[in-house]
């Protein structure tokens, strides 16, 4: 439900974002102009993961819950976000969906930002370096989504195959042949669990001939094989 609130009243709830605090007056009047609050009753969506990110969010009354779901219905609670708590400015500089889903964890208030307006603001205020540097850390932000998500949707072969394809992709993402220079303990923190599991899974890849070639300072891995298992899996 849309609820009609003065300008100035929405201001008052902007104002408590970092990212806005140092705008003048008028540049936070022009975010406000275009923001407007809606009420949501308990357990009402606000929106789902991958939807199109076209808002940003500020907590004005109540809770809203922020969850995962993985392929089987398994629910996983991220953050519960309380009065003057804010949500969902990552995407807008990353992919642009949503990198989960919001729900109204009882009868709450929440100022809806349209994103468009947010990002125009910001970049007529911050220079090319900011936004650069803005972009880095909502992709950063995005990356560490998906560790949360792989380190509790998956089993532990899952997340070895695909911490090994986002490492790869990370290094070398145009090449099929990628050379990594990571240990197997490494592998085993990265993915939660312990070196003896990631050097069996590692020995049936490089007999399966995923893994091309392994010495003692990395090994080199076929993005193509890798990703070809990971599908059947």
């Amino acid at each position: 439900m849309l609820v009609k609130r003065s300008n100035a009243d929405i201001l008052d709830d902007l104002r408590v974002l970092p990212c806005l605090s140092g705008l003048k007056k008028d540049e936070l009047s022009s975010i406000g102009g275009q923001a407007h609050i809606r009420s949501f009753v308990k357990n009402e969506i606000l929106f789902r993961e991958s939807e199109q990110a076209d808002f940003l969010f500020v907590v004005k009354k109540g809770q809203v819950k922020l969850f995962k779901t993985s392929s089987e219905g398994r629910e996983l609670s991220i953050k519960i976000m309380g009065r003057h708590e804010y949500f969902c400015c990552a995407p807008l500089y990353h992919d642009g969906k949503y990198p989960v889903s919001a729900s109204a964890k009882e009868n709450s208030s929440v100022v809806v930002i349209p994103s468009k307006e947010f990002k125009d603001v910001i970049g007529f205020s911050t220079n090319e370096i900011g936004l650069k540097i803005i972009k880095g850390l909502c992709n950063r932000i995005k990356y560490l989504s998906g560790l949360v998500e792989n380190l509790s949707f998956r089993d532990v072969e899952q997340r070895i195959l695909m911490a090994l394809l986002r490492l790869s992709e990370e290094k070398a993402p145009m090449d099929n042949i990628v050379s990594l220079s990571i240990s197997h303990n490494d592998i085993a923190s990265i993915t939660g669990t312990v070196r003896e599991v990631v050097s069996r899974i590692m020995s049936r890849l490089k007999k399966e001939g995923t893994i091309v070639d392994s010495n003692v300072r990395g090994f080199k891995i076929n993005k193509d094989r890798l990703k070809n298992i990971i599908s059947k899996k």
